[in-house]
């Protein structure tokens, strides 16, 4: 009775407040681990890829970001990854568990079957007080995130037959541990990619951290490890609807190759109509001005090495080695049609990509 008669006293002194409490207490005792999403060798883990962006890379450095900027607060940082190795969503939150995580938070880049979406947005468990931490916490991401001047898409949660949809969720919170999805923006949509470009991932990682901070300090008390705090605020004010309902589609995040529970695009047709679709991206040889010459797909002149010179619609044209052309052509095999997603990318950002895959970087 009298423990009864504290949590309702308790709960109504920070009224304003608990509907922000991470089971309730303050900041900085806080343990947050990041997760940076995707991850492996190769193409297989490495998330949405739209040149010169590579999402296992993205997600990592501005993992690094993130954890320089909250532990100069006075929190304590640790990354399911610190490398480019692959880890399934099962051992990201077990990790994150065995560091005594109070936040579980996931890091990633978007990409959608259409191309057509932009915007910022933020995915929580369905449930209870996971619901209600998940919901503050990203929405106060959100708007640092969206001070940039990305759409916010709100908080947004999604049931699978398993309960929550996502599985670096799902695991989280089956262990105790309030756990989010942060997809930064979308990098198959111009006008997003023009924010990452001209921003840069150090804007992206203090966004995050300063809505970290922010949601830490609001709940005022001081942290001590998802499971055991949960009990101690058994009671909770009604959850708070989401800002935004999920959206009909699945999420399009590209999935990493460990587990099928991230947000991945349909294999479809790019929504821009393409030129009239062959039966391979090289096609036979044609006529043309020099002997042993023929043509790709869309008409990249092929010379009798195999060497391909792309032409992009500025005008600037490079010539690939076959092995480097088939490389480029395999990060977009997921479309049905990797050549006409090329033929939508400067030459600069191609051979920038290359770049980066033959010095180790992605």
């Amino acid at each position: 009775m009298k423990k009864n008669i504290f949590k309702k006293l308790l709960l109504s002194m920070t009224g304003a407040i608990t509907g922000c409490m991470l089971f309730g207490t303050t900041a900085f005792g806080a343990v947050v681990v990041l997760d940076p999403g995707h991850g492996g060798a190769g193409t297989a883990g490495a998330g949405a890829i739209y040149a010169p962006f590579m999402e296992k890379v993205l997600t990592l450095d501005v993992a690094n970001k993130v954890k320089s900027e909250l532990e100069a607060a006075g929190v304590t940082v640790k990354m399911t990854r610190s490398s480019d190795v692959e880890m399934s969503l099962p051992n990201r939150a077990i990790f994150a568990k065995s560091a005594g995580a109070d936040l579980f938070i996931s890091l990633h880049f978007n990409a959608s079957g259409p191309h057509d979406k932009t915007g910022t947005e933020v995915w929580t468990s369905s449930f209870g007080q996971f619901f209600t931490t998940g919901y503050h916490l990203g929405k106060s991401i959100l708007t640092e995130l969206s001070a940039l001047g990305l759409q916010s898409k709100g908080v947004k949660t999604k049931l699978g037959s398993q309960g929550d949809y996502y599985g670096v969720i799902r695991y989280g919170t089956g262990l105790g541990m309030p756990s989010i999805i942060v997809e930064h923006c979308f990098l198959d949509h111009p006008y997003d990619r023009s924010i990452l470009s001209s921003k840069g991932t150090a804007a992206f990682a203090h966004a995050d951290a300063t809505g970290i901070l922010n949601y830490l300090k609001s709940t005022g008390a001081s942290l001590g490890g998802g499971a055991a705090a949960a009990e101690t605020h058994a009671e909770t004010p009604a959850a708070e609807t989401p800002a935004e309902t999920p959206e009909a589609e699945t999420p399009a995040e590209t999935p990493a190759a460990e587990t099928p529970a991230t947000e991945t695009p349909a294999a479809e047709t790019p929504a821009t109509e393409a030129p009239a679709a062959e039966t391979s991206d090289t096609k036979a040889a044609e006529p043309s001005a020099g002997a042993g010459v023929s043509k790709t797909k869309y008409g990249c002149p092929v010379d009798a090495a195999g060497n391909v010179t792309y032409t992009d619609a500025g005008g600037t044209s490079i010539t690939f080695t076959a092995a480097d052309w088939q490389w480029l052509l395999s990060n977009w095999a997921y479309t049905g049609d990797a050549e006409y997603q090329l033929h939508t990318l400067p030459a600069a950002d191609l051979k920038t990509l290359l770049d980066n895959h033959k010095s180790g970087k992605i």
